[in-house]
């Protein structure tokens, strides 16, 4: 595909819509120039790969943070038996 462009004063170039949607361009791509010729490549946004783990819906996300909070009591009470030994369900 060959398209001609304007370059506006400020040197922009608007890349067309329907090509933006095609090589998946969103708000940032690399730009090399190679040969004489600019090259711009689709950064992938990582906002994307987030938002791509929180759409695996709610009970995902449920999930996740009952192990992250199983996790982080067990290092609690582990922390607790290094410093004060033995039984953690004790009171003094």
């Amino acid at each position: 595909m060959v398209e001609m462009l304007r370059v506006d004063r400020r040197g922009r170039v608007l890349i067309p819509s329907r090509v933006r949607r095609e090589l998946g361009i969103g708000r940032a791509v690399l730009m090399r120039v190679q040969g004489g010729k600019i090259v711009l490549e689709p950064v992938k946004d990582p906002v994307d790969d987030l938002r791509e783990l929180v759409t695996r819906g709610p009970e995902s996300v449920a999930s996740e943070l009952r192990g992250l909070r199983r996790a982080a009591e067990e290092e609690g009470l582990g922390e607790v038996r290094r410093r004060w030994g033995g039984d953690s369900s004790r009171r003094t």
